[in-house]
């Protein structure tokens, strides 16, 4: 016997996996609950990192947290400030693996010492919490994101908005589209 399936089945199952956690059904208007084998962080490195956290309850959040060179800070300040932060969120979303861009690009001096800076510290506190990482290339999140490798800022906040996300941010939109090359790497 051929199992029929409606039409509401079929379009839940063709949704981003971030997203299918939180649609709700017109059958039981309940959340459908997917588990998961580990939490994942996303994470755009920079000034401005964006992140975004998928727990294992199918349960998300998503934002940007802001570590700016504040002038009369000691310089190490903002790389503390980060390393905390970062600390408490694998504590407390209990985080099994952080997926981040890898860049191998930069257009000038400063923006490659702030991001190898952020790489460092995000290596260390992984490496110290026993949290895998997970890089990715630039090019093949936008293009497993968007379908273009080259994608601007705007398409990745328009594809997070179409895909029923509100980033604050481009980082943020960033942050949901590594999320979203990790879930398709752990749902293979």
């Amino acid at each position: 016997m051929i199992e029929m399936k409606s039409i509401e089945d079929v379009a839940f199952a063709t949704l981003d996996p971030l997203v299918r956690a939180r649609v709700l059904t017109p059958r039981n208007a309940v959340e459908k609950p997917e588990v998961h084998a580990r939490n994942i962080l996303a994470l755009d490195l920079g000034t401005a990192t964006g992140w975004a956290v998928r727990r294992r309850d199918g349960s998300m959040g998503h934002g940007t947290e802001r570590f700016p060179d504040r002038k009369r800070a000691h310089p190490g300040q903002r790389w503390a400030d980060f390393r905390a932060w970062l600390s408490r969120v694998l504590v407390s979303q209990h985080v099994h693996a952080i997926a981040y861009e890898d860049v191998k690009r930069h257009l000038g001096t400063d923006a490659a010492h702030a991001y190898g800076a952020f790489l460092a510290m995000m290596q260390m506190v992984a490496a110290q919490h026993n949290v895998e990482l997970m890089p990715v290339g630039v090019g093949t999140i936008k293009k497993a994101w968007t379908g273009k490798g080259n994608a601007d800022k705007a398409a990745m906040i328009a594809e997070a908005k179409r895909r029923g996300f509100k980033p604050d941010s481009d980082n943020a939109a960033d942050a949901l589209a590594i999320l979203s090359w990790a879930a398709m790497q752990e749902d293979r």
